[in-house]
């Protein structure tokens, strides 16, 4: 939507100067302002009376005593304050312990944005306001404000040297934000929470040699550390046939709840014509069924014939499940071929990074690539046999296809841009003359909404390319797909949704004149290069103001879980179940660069056109609020990069200061053949940007070993990482039993061999000391100081989060592939008064199925209910673990 809508703010602006030379900025500001504003109001508006009428869309994560408290309450107005009092009551700290820190790190990007904004505009907007203002350049509006406004080069002087200023700010922003992002991960690392997690000991190795994919070999490797050791199988016949019952088990609860619930509206037509008994008096069921209407459907390849879908869901679910529990047996006895990765469990976090940080140096060919703290859930266990050197040629053949991609992305884009102005191109292409006969309705709806539901379709499209190409390169996690997601993406937003529209929008202003006189074309670039920021400040309006109103109100879950879910989706209780449990969250591979690019359009255009600052300022300052909003009380997070994400925004929004210093070594490299004082102001920029390219080379040389690991020294220190976690008492029941048996060739009979001790000091190498400059001794003590300044915020106390706590199954199964553990499906169905449910159930037993209609139930307006109370009641409810 973002995309979609930064070219239709381009086409507007376009047109607008197509149809008038003079400068038209305040006006489009302003007609962009008013229905914007307009929107936004009415958004807040529905907002704070909905808000506490639908608390599983507005407040899902809010404290149940809050919530029933402002139930007794719910006027708008008691409401609105008890919103900003909570609101305010509540730190950005509490995200970090009580939802993730990736959205603790989201909160703090967008101050990190409204701080660099706001310091620009004190920056830059005493000296260049009145600088561009007088400058005689004839511009009109707020193009005087910007630096196209300029005629007597001299005045570049002042651009050089506050862009030195604030560019150099940014730049130690960032630096600082990194360090803080070592701080924070070492202590969020070393909590009590999160060190005693089993992935914060378990390391994730692949590409293991032949030698290596036995246990024996890897405990002997890595020594008396190892606890536990878990080898994949390839379980691609498996994950076919399970994915198969489920979606047989689906097949049928769904046909067998349209059974009960065209029964029960029999029952009750029947009850109102007073044609029937009550329903408690009914000889039976089977009177409310009408055999004609049982479902059918038709299987390939023989279409033409239908077959009735409950006894063939039947007899082929009761034969899966009896196949797929004998492949499940055969998997965790090792009967199938090996993948060359393995998960292993340490004694201790120490331990597992001291691994992490040794294992390999060897040969970079082997266990390569490996991750610690990765969990179960996000492993991508089809890319886990994926080698080395395939892994690699992959990912170089998906970078490949990406900018292939984004060059020639620009050809759909470039038709629906010509598409938008079509008629502005009737005088310069004659053939194109039949368009002015258009009836002015169609061709308004040819120029605006055809091109915006294009360029939604086409920019919708690009994350998810991106995803999938990520998969198929072989990334083994989805915070690895994320993360690569996310620097394809931005380099596309910056490519096609900054740069091109940028140059296009200055060029546009300027054809008849470029086409009239091609050598003038330099100079014209350069003059209205500057007002394309007329169309960033129309942007950062829109985006700020009615995108921020429109993420408050969260349209799309609301209709989901008020009527579109309950009318036509969510026709069985499982489907209701998923629905009531499932948190909004935020895709951070296509998420991030959205808004990393307006930070670097704030950046790029804040020393040629400093009044974007203020409005970059304001519009960062809203989605804070709304965004904060959302992540204390809305969204949860499926996809745990733990921080990285963060990371990796904080250097990409570096691209602003890079493409502010090449555009204003442009600019005065063409004002330099018109007047010579030109060169001054040049040669500063050319000197800042060699600065700058040696000083961001030696401060992420200097900083990489601290992002990439965790001290050891600190880990052996700190109390939770050197705890020794026992085995539970069953685990220690099934040691005895599996030593009188002697009896250890099951995956899960690890106890057999558990390690006595609990570390052999000189058995792993010690790591190499990482390269380091002038900068390396400077930041560590930097980096410590923020560790130290953050204890006090991450989950540490057991007051604060529930330590994790593992039962002997969910520990054994912690890193097998998902479908060696899947259960057996449960048909889930809803209760009526005719008793079709109970026969339904009854027949799926004696087929030898699971099958139960507790905890759901077909009301009087033959509506589906279930106990939204007490989730856990539920059949299909399952207990989360914390891995």
């Amino acid at each position: 939507m973002q995309d979609s809508t930064t070219h239709l703010l381009f086409t507007r602006q376009s047109q607008g100067e197509n149809r008038d030379q003079g400068s038209n900025s305040l006006s489009g500001i302003i007609s962009t302002l008013v229905p914007t504003l307009i929107i936004a109001v009415i958004a807040l508006a529905f907002f704070l009376f909905l808000r506490t009428r639908s608390t599983r869309v507005y407040g899902p994560r809010t404290d149940d005593r809050l919530v029933q408290e402002e139930k007794r309450t719910p006027t708008s107005s008691v409401g609105f304050f008890s919103l900003i009092r909570n609101y305010n009551t509540l730190p950005d700290s509490y995200v970090l312990k009580h939802n993730s820190m990736d959205g603790y790190l989201w909160l703090r990007y967008f101050k990190v944005l409204i701080v660099i904004s706001f310091a620009g505009c004190l920056i830059t907007w005493p000296i260049l306001f009145p600088v561009n203002a007088t400058g005689g350049g004839g511009q009109e509006q707020l193009d005087i404000l910007s630096m196209s406004n300029i005629a007597n080069p001299n005045r570049y002087f002042a651009h050089a040297l506050v862009a030195v200023i604030f560019l150099g700010f940014v730049v130690l922003v960032v630096c600082r934000e990194r360090l803080f992002f070592v701080g924070l991960r070492r202590a969020f690392y070393l909590s009590a929470a999160h060190a005693q997690r089993l992935s914060s000991r378990t390391l994730m190795v692949m590409g293991l040699p032949v030698e290596y994919m036995e246990e024996k070999a890897l405990r002997q490797l890595f020594g008396a550390n190892v606890r536990k050791v878990w080898i994949p199988t390839d379980c691609k016949s498996l994950e076919k046939d399970v994915k198969k019952q489920t979606k047989t088990a689906l097949k049928l609860e769904g046909a067998e709840m349209k059974m009960i619930k065209k029964a029960n509206a029999a029952r009750i037509k029947a009850e109102k014509k007073k044609k029937a008994p009550p329903a408690e008096e009914n000889a039976g069921p089977s009177q409310w069924l009408d055999e004609k209407k049982r479902p059918r459907h038709r299987l390939w390849p023989r279409f033409w014939q239908k077959t009735d879908t409950l006894n063939y869901c039947r007899g082929t679910l009761s034969e899966l499940d009896r196949f797929v529990t004998q492949q499940q047996t055969e998997h965790l006895d090792l009967k199938h071929t090996k993948i060359s990765s393995a998960f292993i469990e340490f004694n201790s976090q120490a331990a597992a990074h001291e691994a992490y940080q040794t294992i390999g140096v060897e040969s970079k060919m082997k266990f390569n690539p490996r991750y610690i703290g990765v969990q179960p859930d996000e492993v991508v266990w089809s890319n886990l046999g994926v080698t080395y050197a395939s892994r690699k040629s992959k990912i170089i053949i998906a970078t490949i296809a990406v900018w292939v991609m984004i060059i020639f992305w620009a050809i759909p884009v470039a038709f629906v841009g010509i598409l938008s102005n079509i008629n502005y191109l009737t005088n310069k292409v004659p053939f194109l003359s039949f368009i002015n006969d258009i009836p002015p309705v169609i061709l308004g709806l040819v120029t605006s909404l055809l091109p915006v539901i294009l360029l939604a379709v086409l920019m919708a499209l690009v994350p998810i390319v991106l995803r999938l190409l990520a998969r198929l390169a072989g990334e083994p996690t989805q915070s690895a797909i994320e993360l690569k997601t996310q620097s394809w993406y931005f380099a596309f937003q910056v490519v096609q949704v900054f740069l091109i529209t940028t140059f296009t929008s200055s060029a546009s202003a300027t054809t008849t004149q470029i086409i009239a006189n091609p050598a003038s074309a330099p100079s014209l670039l350069a003059v209205n290069l500057p007002k394309a920021s007329n169309f960033y400040i129309s942007y950062f309006i829109l985006f700020g103001l009615m995108q921020a109103g429109l993420q408050l109100l969260n349209v799309v879950p609301l209709l989901m879980m008020t009527f579109v879910g309950p009318r036509f989706l969510d026709s069985t209780p499982r489907k209701r179940f998923h629905r009531f449990l499932q948190l909004a969250t935020v895709g951070w591979g296509s998420t991030y660069p959205k808004f990393t690019l307006l930070g670097v359009i704030a950046i790029s255009y804040a020393c040629i056109a400093p009044l974007i600052l203020g409005f970059a300022t304001i519009g960062f300052s809203l989605l804070y609020i709304m965004f904060r909003y959302n992540w204390l009380f809305v969204f949860g997070n499926d996809i745990d990069t733990k921080g990285e994400t963060y990371s990796r925004a904080l250097k990409q929004l570096l691209t602003g200061v890079y493409l502010a210093t090449i555009c204003l070594i442009g600019l005065f490299a063409i004002g330099v053949s018109d007047n010579r004082i030109s060169i001054g102001p040049l040669v500063i920029m050319i000197i800042f940007l060699v600065v700058l390219v040696v000083f961001q080379t030696m401060f992420d040389r200097a900083i990489a070993p601290m992002e990439q690991h965790l001290p050891l020294e600190l880990l052996r220190g700190n109390e939770y990482s050197k705890v020794l976690v026992e085995p539970s008492l069953e685990e220690q029941q099934l040691k005895e039993e599996q030593m009188n048996t002697g009896s250890s060739s099951r995956q899960h009979s690890h106890a057999a061999t558990l390690p006595e001790t609990s570390k052999v000091e000189g058995e792993v190498p010690q790591p190499k000391t990482p390269p380091f400059n002038m900068l390396s001794r400077r930041l560590e003590p930097l980096a410590q100081k923020h560790y130290e300044a953050n204890k006090t915020i991450v989950p540490d106390a057991e007051s604060e989060i529930l330590l994790p706590a593992y039962t002997s199954e969910e520990y054994e199964h912690a890193y097998l592939n998902p479908a060696i553990t899947s259960a057996r499906p449960i048909i889930w169905l809803a209760k009526d008064k005719c008793g079709v449910s109970q026969l339904l159930v009854e027949q799926n037993k004696e087929a030898g199925l699971l099958s139960t209609d507790d905890g759901a139930e077909f009301d009087e307006k033959n509506k589906l209910v279930w106990n939204e109370e007490n989730v856990k009641q539920a059949p299909i409810w399952e207990r989360p673990v914390r891995y």
